[in-house]
Formats: structure tokens, C-alpha cells, sequence
């Protein structure tokens, strides 16, 4: 038994409009893949190893975002480092001034220079980078020194005076008292004062907890220093006791009182290098730190291209196949629509 079948012309001119949208489909990502150089779907051409390729992707994202937060803690690290070098810098002026000064002309210079060196003290301990505290501690949202801290602390430290000696450091009575009266009063009330508990009272309100950045997989550092160091209190003890006006003692006793100061000085000058020593070896290892993401980068983003890469010769050789294709197929159409019974009909 023959059977036939018939062709007709409605099915002739969809045949080539099919095939329309597969090329079309073909030059468009042959083109996307030109010019972004991997494929244009890289979870259909990778197949199984896909998972492979997104566990690189988000391996790179991590260690872009490690050097990102690095770049924001070397800024934080670089203020500090400033700040802990301007204080350096004022103790040691102070001290050389002092040194080159007569003995019985010192208390008058520190009362002088006292209110500015606190005034300026101050204003950098409270110092910020992006709006963080960078003395703070972990307590970042707020300013190490508090509020009227000088003010409170001098007059705690007048009212310590008249305790102890029943008249105010501006009596004429000042000029008996002894060395030694003069000497346990700043090594006592007066020291007290920027020891704990009483330092977080009248100045601080840092934590002594220090800020640790993660600048590494798995490796942390310690990126910040608090307003509660020993330097920073001896500081402004040597301050407070310039402000004190103590400029009525006797010389002796007033020798007491800069050899004091002084002291506190030279002290606070050496904290504050090992305080910049600190740092600097958390600078360094930051610096080490990105050395090592960029070779894990470099690595990842090498990785990442051997599965993505596209042959962009063999692409363009797509696109240009796909184009040939397609003209032939709009050619093939319109050859098509002119096939009708209607011009054999006479």
C-alpha cells in the first residue's frame, strides 16, 4: 500500500523562521562572550564543575573584602601613628624647655604653657578617622576624654591641695612647706587621681580593651591604643601638676614640683615610642598580610579564568557562522513567499 505526504507551504516559510531565533540566540551570546572574554553561560557550559567556579568566586570576593577593610584599618593605624608622634613630640619640646630653663624659672613656665598643653592634649586623644574614636578602645562611638575632664581634674586637684595642707595652693603658707610634704603630695592625691578607678571617673570613658582587625584567613591584629595607657596618664598628670600654680613654694619645694613634672615627661616620651613601636609592627604585618591576598588573588583570578575563558577566535567564528546562517535563512524565507499556486492559474 503507497501512502503520501505533501509539503506545504505555510510549513516551508515557518521552517527557516524557526531556525530564526536559535541563530539570533547564537550571535547574541557569541557577541556578549567577545566582549566580556568568558562564556555567556558559564553554569550551562561548566556543568559539574560549576560548584568549583562559584566556591573561587566567593573566595575571591572574601579576600577582596580583606584587603578593602586593610586599606580602612592602615588609615586608622596611619591617624594614630600622627597623633602618638605630635604627643611625642610635645613631651619632648617640653622637657627640653624645661631642661634649659633655671631651676627656680621652671613652675613659672609649666603653669604658662599648662592650659594649652591640655586644651591641645585633649582635642587629640579625642582624635577620630571615619568616625570611629581612635583612642576609644572597642568603646569607638565615643570620645576617650571626657567632657569637662580638665576642668573637673583641676579643680579635683586644688581640693586635693587644700586637704592636705589646709589652704589652697595660692596661701602664702604655701612657701613652708617642706620638700618632703610637697613630694607625697604629688605622689599621692594627686597621682591617685589618674589611677583606676579614679582616671575612669574625672577623664576616661575608653575601654582598655584594644580593637583586633582581621587582615588575613584566620589571622587577627591588634589595630588600635587606648586613652587608659600609662603614657596618656602621665601626660596629663604632668599638666595638671604644672597648672597646680604652685609657683609659691619654696625653690626647694618647687623643684620638687619640676623635677616631678619632668619625670612625667620622660616617662610618658618613652610609652609613647614603645605605644608607636606597637603599631608599627601591626602596620607591618598588614603590610605582609596584603602582600599574601594579592598572590592568593592572583591565583584565584587565574583559576577563575581557566574555567570561564572563552576563545574569542572561536567566538567570533560562531558569530560570524551564525550571521551567514541567518542571511541565508531570511533569504531561503523570502524566496519562499513568492512559491504560489495562484501565478500558474491562467
Amino acid at each position: 500500500m503507497m501512502t503520501t505526504s505533501y509539503i506545504s507551504s505555510l510549513s516551508l516559510w515557518n521552517t527557516p523562521r524557526s531556525a530564526t531565533a536559535r541563530l539570533q540566540g547564537e550571535m547574541a551570546d557569541a557577541t556578549q562572550e567577545i566582549a566580556s572574554g568568558r562564556y555567556a553561560d558559564v553554569g550551562l557550559t561548566l556543568g559539574a564543575q560549576v560548584g568549583r567556579n562559584l566556591s573561587l568566586r566567593q573566595n575571591g570576593a572574601e579576600v577582596a573584602a580583606l584587603k578593602d577593610g586593610n586599606a580602612i584599618t592602615g588609615l586608622r593605624l596611619s591617624a594614630s601613628q600622627s597623633v602618638l608622634q605630635q604627643l611625642q613630640k610635645s613631651a619632648d619640646t617640653q622637657f627640653a624647655a624645661l631642661t634649659a630653663l633655671p631651676t627656680d624659672k621652671r613652675v613659672a613656665a609649666m603653669a604658662a604653657s599648662a592650659n594649652d598643653t591640655l586644651t591641645s592634649l585633649t582635642s587629640l586623644l579625642n582624635s577620630s578617622a571615619n568616625g570611629q574614636a581612635l583612642f576609644a578602645g572597642i568603646n569607638t562611638g565615643a570620645n576617650p576624654i571626657r567632657d569637662g575632664a580638665v576642668a573637673n581634674a583641676t579643680a579635683a586637684a586644688v581640693t586635693a591641695f587644700q586637704t592636705a595642707f589646709g589652704f589652697p595652693p595660692s596661701d602664702p603658707r604655701a612657701a613652708t612647706l617642706t620638700t618632703a610634704q610637697v613630694k607625697s603630695f604629688l605622689e599621692g592625691p594627686v597621682a591617685n587621681q589618674f589611677a583606676d578607678p579614679n582616671w575612669g571617673t574625672i577623664w576616661s570613658q575608653a575601654s582598655s580593651t584594644a580593637v583586633t582587625s582581621q587582615i588575613a584567613l584566620g589571622e587577627t591584629v591588634t589595630t588600635s591604643v587606648s586613652a587608659n595607657e600609662t603614657a596618656f596618664r602621665q601626660l596629663t598628670q604632668a599638666a595638671i601638676v604644672s597648672g597646680l600654680g604652685l609657683g609659691g613654694l619654696s625653690a626647694d619645694a618647687q623643684a620638687v614640683v619640676s623635677d616631678r613634672a619632668m619625670g612625667l615627661l620622660s616617662q610618658a616620651s618613652a610609652g609613647l615610642v614603645s605605644l608607636q613601636a606597637d603599631l608599627g609592627r601591626s602596620q607591618s604585618r598588614i603590610t605582609d598580610a596584603n602582600t599574601r591576598l594579592d598572590a592568593q588573588s592572583g591565583l584565584i583570578t587565574k583559576e577563575i579564568s581557566r574555567l570561564e575563558a572563552v576563545d574569542t577566535a572561536e567566538a567570533q567564528t560562531r558569530l560570524a557562522a551564525a550571521k551567514t546562517q541567518l542571511q541565508m535563512s531570511y533569504s531561503l524565507t523570502a524566496q519562499l513567499q513568492e512559491l504560489s499556486l495562484l501565478k500558474y492559474v491562467s
